[in-house]
């Protein structure tokens, strides 16, 4: 995937130089998270989302709402309060709508057998952690059907690197679990390795919605250009 207009040596330059970064940005947050080390993850946290851009250029405005929310979203959850979560869970939320625009408009209807356990893990979600979550439970079970949502649109998703991005919808889920587990229910010796998982989970997740251009979706996406050439020389 790359964004219209986006094209020539530099940029496919800066592309490649982002791609090799993110996983070393992502590294070096993810230990600062074990480690505890609060300052440094000021610097290493709100640069992920960037270099993420840079690598993978949104192609339409979902995908584009979807990183300035977990953008956002990053910034609020790097505070510890109520009120930093909250800011937290509604960044994200919107990501998650940018997110599902772009899998709808992309996508079709999802089949009922990937659809449902998606739903029923949702609903699950919202009972489980917003249960737990005390006087966060309103905004905790909201979003835990904003996310369940986003996955299911993603499930709609057809043709090259379809898998890619589904796969990156669930771990996303599974990250946000994390996330939940560690502020609601796990004790505080758990925090810092949960702090981990959920960092590195949610990389990925990202990696494989913003990057299907990659091992299966790229084959499509040669193929498509090959064709394009055909025809150019054809013409």
């Amino acid at each position: 995937m790359s964004a219209p207009g986006v094209r020539g040596p530099a940029a496919r330059r800066l592309r490649g130089v982002a791609r090799r970064a993110f996983p070393w940005c992502l590294s070096a947050d993810a230990v600062a998270a074990l480690t505890g080390s609060a300052a440094p993850r000021w610097w290493t946290k709100p640069v992920l989302v960037p270099v993420l851009a840079a690598a993978a250029p949104p192609p339409d405005p979902g995908l584009a709402v979807g990183l300035a929310g977990s953008w956002i979203g990053d910034l609020a959850l790097l505070g510890t309060t109520d009120r930093h979560f909250r800011a937290g869970i509604a960044a994200f939320a919107a990501a998650h709508a940018g997110y599902a625009a772009s899998f709808a408009a992309r996508g079709g209807r999802p089949p009922l057998r990937r659809a449902a356990p998606i739903a029923a893990a949702g609903v699950g979600g919202a009972w489980f952690f917003g249960r737990a979550a005390g006087d966060l439970a309103g905004p905790v079970r909201a979003y835990a059907l904003a996310i369940a949502a986003m996955a299911i649109t993603a499930a709609g998703l057809r043709g090259p690197g379809s898998r890619r991005v589904v796969t990156g919808a669930g771990v996303f889920m599974l990250s946000d679990a994390l996330i939940g587990l560690r502020r609601f229910v796990l004790p505080p010796t758990w925090s810092r390795p949960a702090d981990l998982m959920v960092m590195l989970t949610y990389g990925v997740a990202q990696w494989l919605i913003h990057t299907p251009g990659s091992g299966e979706g790229r084959r499509g996406a040669d193929a498509e250009r090959g064709r394009s050439d055909v025809g150019e020389r054809r013409g």
